[in-house]
């Protein structure tokens, strides 16, 4: 648990503490960011071109894994694909 206020987090922990709340479990992996670099990994900006190289990130946990080009859209994404799981949609 952090030593400051929920509030006073930066958003991004937010998400991922509201999304992976802590429970009463021994010291696992909950959540794995990885930065990741590859060949045509991402194309999602109208000013990029194909067969290029680029980054982003992947985030996995509670069943669920997201690839984006930025971290707050792959957190973002992660956690909402994960309340659809919890909520029986896919």
């Amino acid at each position: 648990m952090s030593d400051k206020p929920f509030d006073k987090l930066n958003p991004l922990d937010q998400i991922i503490r509201r999304t992976a709340p802590t429970g009463m479990c021994d010291t696992h992996t909950e959540v794995t960011i990885e930065y990741i670099q590859g060949f045509e990994l991402f194309n999602t900006r109208p000013y990029h071109n194909y067969e290029t190289w680029s980054d982003g990130y992947r985030v996995t946990g509670r069943g669920v894994t997201v690839e984006r080009e930025d971290l707050d859209a792959a957190v973002k994404s992660w956690a909402l694909k994960v309340a659809n799981k919890e909520r029986g949609r896919s």
